[in-house]
């Protein structure tokens, strides 16, 4: 015979309610019905909300499809661009926490590379998954709570089956001798209700941890699973009638029996629930949701990450642009920079007011169409040459003190855009002006990038590559005053050296490897007869624009150069723009 406890829970409460030989106070038995109640009502809610949709969301692999969607659209879109020309799914990737956008899906890739133990870039599953561990210790702890709930129901269950009938419950000395019919009836009634809500939180209990991704939480949802079973405990503690709890605590145990063999099949049935649930729960839960992780993260951040795209409706073309890998390789913008450095400017350090890189805006409407404005508008606009007039210790304008913060922000500017930031004058930037990005430099340091000079390498020497129109003009003026023959200069050495380079760079890697051909042809051609190559060869094929005309997105005309061999002294009528001035005399 083995001796059992009346537990001391609200659960046991309702077998001493009514019983006449227990001298419990009307109203202790009035509250102590509503606490029954109120506990069986708060967790068959929460049992309830438990298994909602809302409460438990959806499943898991329905975010398969929204990663497609979300990597094929918004990812890649350039609109998402960052200052530092970083790409919205580099960034979600590798977990920036200067996000604003996609923070959704940042914190979903961040869940199944803890969850999983992956490292960024790692899209492979490793021995050790420290999620699933947890996960499954998880589910154990919350299923061996349920169990012991269920132990302590059918010990009740036993008490209530072994106390003998008959028609009034009779208590004496402590000790129940006899219970109603109804009173077994119900206690009974509740001992199955108890069971249900048990079976019913075991089972939503661990679909919700296998649905829980951050490991984070794992633990604190396991602990909030089991206060849900508590709280007829909390009740029982905290509120039941002192006499109540005194006189539930007085009970004397009831002999049980429990032989040998029904301890062994406990032990088995026992034994057997926890790894049916063990394995379960891997096989058909956290096994599959290893596999929906790895294809999310492999939807969301494998393959190529650094490239937008934009599509233009008119032209009804996909229009796409690499971008850096990650602004961990502190390879900043000119925004970036800009901004770092006015955020921390001071009445101290700059009274003036002047930005050192940010040009303001007077109002928005000036802020939009500057913002807008293309280098050939800028360039055009530019009331005069500046290097020369304004930067140059003989300019004009050297030493004014109103345009001095104008200057030097346009240097520090020019020099940055290069990557040269804190270089102060032209000279220490002549190397860069042959990149085909260095535009606003050939706009700055016009004299020392050639566009004042006539004979310098065509290359770039437009308003669109940069060069400003007043810069120009000085070099056309030079021009004019020069005799109209033919020069042998290093520039034109130096334009056909870049030619592949530039075409390269201006039509981009990849679409030129079937003309490399024709490029080294035509070099080879220009480099061996000099100018009078242009008079067998007057169009360049590639980019089907005379040389001799040049091209206003890319390079002036070789007649300056050329003037004889592109035919500006056999005109008769008036004198085509692209020759030189002088050739009309």
């Amino acid at each position: 015979m083995t001796e059992i406890r009346f537990e001391e829970s609200i659960w046991t409460v309702p077998l001493l309610l009514g019983v006449a030989e227990l001298p419990l106070g009307w109203f202790d038995s009035l509250f102590a019905t509503v606490l029954v109640l109120l506990n069986l009502t708060m967790q068959s809610c929460f049992t309830a909300i438990l298994l909602t949709r809302a409460f438990m969301g959806d499943a898991f692999e329905t975010k398969v499809r929204a990663a497609e969607v979300w990597r094929n659209s918004v990812a890649h879109d350039f609109r998402h661009l960052d200052l530092a020309d970083t790409s919205l799914v580099s960034r979600v990737c590798l977990g920036d926490e200067a996000l604003i956008l996609s923070t959704t899906q940042a914190t979903l890739i961040e869940h199944i590379n803890g969850f999983l133990g992956l490292e960024r870039a790692q899209f492979v599953l490793g021995s050790f998954q420290p999620g699933v561990l947890l996960c499954m210790l998880c589910i154990v702890l919350w299923t061996l709570c349920v169990y012991k709930e269920f132990r302590l129901i059918w010990t009740q269950a036993e008490i209530a089956c072994a106390i003998p009938t008959s028609q009034r419950t009779s208590v004496q000395r402590n000790r129940f001798r006899s219970l109603s019919c109804a009173r077994r009836c119900l206690i009974l009634v509740m001992s199955l209700a108890r069971a249900g809500i048990a079976c019913i939180l075991l089972v939503g209990g661990i679909l919700w941890l296998a649905r829980t991704t951050s490991i984070q939480e794992l633990m604190l949802n396991a602990v909030a699973l089991n206060a849900i079973l508590d709280i007829d405990e909390f009740l029982f503690v905290g509120m039941t009638p002192a006499k109540i709890q005194e006189t539930l605590g007085k009970l004397k145990p009831k002999h049980v029996s429990k032989g040998h063999l029904r301890s062994q099949l406990e032990s088995a049935v026992h034994f057997s629930c926890l790894v049916s649930v063990v394995l379960v729960s891997y096989f058909l839960l956290l096994e599959p949701l290893q596999r929906i992780m790895l294809t999310i993260k492999t939807e969301m951040c494998y393959g190529n990450q650094t490239f937008v795209v934009a599509h233009n409706t008119d032209t009804q073309r996909t229009i796409g642009l690499v971008t850096v890998m990650s602004r961990d390789l502190r390879n900043d913008s000119i925004s970036e920079i800009a901004v770092r450095a006015h955020t921390a400017a001071s009445l101290e350090t700059n009274p003036d007011g002047f930005s050192t890189y940010i040009s303001f805006a007077a109002d928005i409407d000036s802020f939009s169409e500057r913002r807008s404005r293309t280098m050939r508008e800028e360039a055009s606009a530019f009331p005069f040459c500046v290097e020369p007039r304004l930067l140059n210790s003989s300019g004009d304008m050297y030493g004014d003190t109103s345009l001095q913060p104008l200057a030097t922000q346009l240097v520090n500017t020019a020099a940055a855009t290069v990557g040269r930031t804190g270089t102060t004058s032209c000279l220490e930037l002549k190397d860069q002006c042959g990149r085909l990005n260095a535009r606003l430099l050939r706009l700055v340091c016009g004299q020392t990038c050639g566009c004042t000079d006539p004979y310098s390498s065509p290359w770039y020497k437009t308003e669109t590559q940069g060069c400003a129109s007043t810069c120009l003009r000085i070099a056309r003026r030079a021009l004019a005053s020069s005799r109209c023959q033919d020069v042998t200069s290093d520039a034109w050495q130096a334009f056909w050296s870049l030619y592949p380079a530039v075409a390269r760079a201006y039509f981009g890697e990849g679409s030129q490897a079937d003309l490399e051909a024709v490029v080294g042809q035509t070099v080879e051609t220009m480099l061996s007869t000099g100018c009078e190559g242009l008079i067998g060869f007057p169009k360049d094929t590639i980019m089907d624009v005379e040389w001799c005309e040049g091209m206003p997105d890319l390079f002036r005309p070789l007649a300056h150069l050329c003037p004889q061999s592109c035919g500006c002294t056999s005109f008769s009528g008036p004198l085509p723009s692209f020759c030189p001035g002088s050739c009309a005399s």
